[in-house]
């Protein structure tokens, strides 16, 4: 449920995934190691008015690997778990109420804190510019039933493809990761501040108040986070100097202590990391507020 960088000065709303497998003793020894099982894989294919998921839609609880392919342009794909009680069509409505206004309404604010207090949001992928594909993994812990969303446009533009999860029944491979970056209750990034140009990264939401999620953005070299931020704040065709280059490349919200991978090739150089997550008291994107960090690629 965002939408992307492209937009700056409108907020993103977005879904996430726990990234470490503990699964449940294998049978017998109360102490032995959970049996290791293949991780199921999805395509998905994408244009801004259709989703196609191929792979299995019905598997155990766990890892799960994602490959988008983006047809027309940039795209996005999200996962979530609605809660007991809360529909799509719950989640659609609310969504349609945040965004229904370029200034944020109180109503538009209750919609946007419906949401997150009823739907998990388990991550996704954003295929960026100057690339078609981008990949990584999500977990999905628990049994139940996940949507998989087109997040081009946010919840409702595409109907969901369903996702039907069953008991954990083992635990699957963690995919290597050269670099992690966490997002923190500050609405700030940490973590590595050298990442690679091509090669994976782990995204850790250790915020206790709120969804947030990671765009990779190409910037110029000795570009300043102040920069970066005053640009946002100026909004498309600020009179200020813009800052940008091309090549992108994120992931779709996580929520609270959720996880994910992410697999990228992007131009070594300078990158802004910045979130687009509405604030949940303001509905400013997180970025505008200051949740921007440089980092280079490698």
């Amino acid at each position: 449920m965002i939408h992307r960088t492209s937009t700056l000065a409108v907020a993103a709303a977005a879904t996430a995934g726990l990234l470490a497998a503990g699964g449940a003793p294998a049978l017998g020894s109360p102490h032995a190691r959970a049996a290791l099982i293949s991780t199921p894989k999805l395509v998905i294919h994408e244009t801004s008015s259709t989703i196609t998921v191929k792979g299995p839609h019905r598997f155990s609880a766990g890892r799960v690997s994602v490959t988008l392919i983006a047809h027309k342009g940039e795209q996005e794909v999200g996962f979530f778990r609605l809660h007991k009680g809360y529909t799509y069509a719950d989640a659609k409505r609310d969504f349609a109420a945040f965004f229904s206004s370029q200034t944020p309404t109180p109503a538009g604010i209750k919609a946007l804190n419906r949401v997150v207090r009823h739907v998990t949001l388990y991550g996704g992928f954003d295929t960026g510019t100057g690339h078609k594909t981008v990949s990584g993994s999500v977990v999905l812990p628990r049994a139940g039933t996940y949507l998989v969303i087109n997040d081009d446009q946010g919840p409702g533009s595409v109907p969901p493809v369903r996702l039907h999860v069953t008991k954990r029944v083992g635990n699957r491979v963690t995919p290597t990761s050269s670099a992690t970056v966490k997002a923190i209750t500050a609405k700030r990034f940490r973590g590595a501040t050298t990442l690679p140009a091509a090669g994976t990264i782990t995204f850790k939401n250790e915020s206790t108040n709120s969804p947030h999620f990671l765009a990779l953005q190409h910037v110029k070299a000795g570009t300043t986070r102040k920069q970066v931020i005053a640009a946002l704040n100026s909004g498309p065709g600020g009179s200020g100097p813009n800052p940008f280059e091309n090549g992108t490349a994120g992931t779709d919200a996580l929520g609270m202590g959720q996880s994910q991978t992410l697999t990228y090739k992007l131009p070594a150089g300078t990158y802004a990391e910045m979130c687009f997550f509405p604030d949940l008291q303001t509905g400013m994107p997180h970025a505008l507020m200051g949740m921007v960090r440089i980092v280079h690629l490698r």
